[in-house]
């Protein structure tokens, strides 16, 4: 049974105050495809615009991940996702879901293009169809408005372009130092990087305050430090917010 390369992406499924959030349930759909299907990839956090005209709960932001599906199991997993998300997403939210085979996306830079665009414009649900159609993906609304179609397009665009997103969850450690190799060795980040794009030294120490968060570059989950005083330590989250 053949398997392809497959994203999936929701976006808009809570509201203030809700007992969860996009980023549990693509968490908990991530898990089913784990357990019954195919190894899966961390999910990624994909910033969009934050703007007057855009309909958001706190973010705006959407969460995709990716794993490798037959088309019989795509088609399965498609149903169960539409099933769960609507039993699963606020009475009052706006979902929408994302799916589709990296192999039949027919323009991937103008895919990209899109994504990109959904950073720093404000988009239509009109648009995001037209879009989908093009790149042959499976793009559906599930409740209300439905907007978070757009943001669901956006997210497998932004994830298929392999330098945007931040890495949902975090890494605690109850060090205050601790070596590049020894992050590396956790096998939660591929790379240790200052910004400019240098490889960290493996034998340098990381000074940690809170815990470590990654950031989607080169599809490669990567932990961006800088220089302090002769060691490294972790990019802030408000230096993270680009991504």
């Amino acid at each position: 049974m053949r398997k392809f390369k497959t994203y999936i992406a929701i976006d808009d499924t809570d509201e203030i105050g809700y007992f969860t959030s996009t980023g549990e349930i693509c968490e908990e759909i991530r898990e089913h495809v784990e357990r019954c299907y195919s190894k899966t990839t961390p999910i990624t956090r994909h910033q969009l615009l934050l703007h007057a005209d855009i309909p958001y709960t706190s973010h705006n932001s959407s969460m995709c991940f990716t794993c490798h599906l037959s088309e019989r199991e795509f088609e399965k997993i498609k149903l169960f996702i539409v099933d769960y998300v609507l039993s699963m997403s606020a009475s009052s939210s706006a979902p929408g879901i994302c799916m589709g085979f990296e192999k039949d996306i027919a323009d991937k830079n103008a895919f990209i293009e899109y994504g990109l665009d959904a950073k720093k414009k404000v988009l239509t649900k009109d648009e995001a169809y037209k879009m989908a159609r093009e790149q042959n993906l499976f793009l559906k609304e599930l409740k209300n408005r439905g907007d978070g179609v757009i943001g669901a397009l956006a997210g497998v665009a932004l994830r298929l372009s392999g330098n945007d997103g931040r890495i949902k969850g975090k890494i605690t450690l109850d060090k205050k130092s601790v070596s590049v190799k020894e992050i590396l060795d956790l096998g939660f980040f591929d790379e240790v990087r200052l910004s400019n794009g240098t490889m960290a030294d493996t034998n340098a120490m990381v000074l940690i305050k809170e815990y470590l968060k990654g950031v989607y570059l080169e599809h490669k989950s990567v932990l961006l430090v800088e220089e302090n005083n002769g060691f490294y330590k972790p990019l802030i989250k408000e230096n993270l917010l680009e991504f």
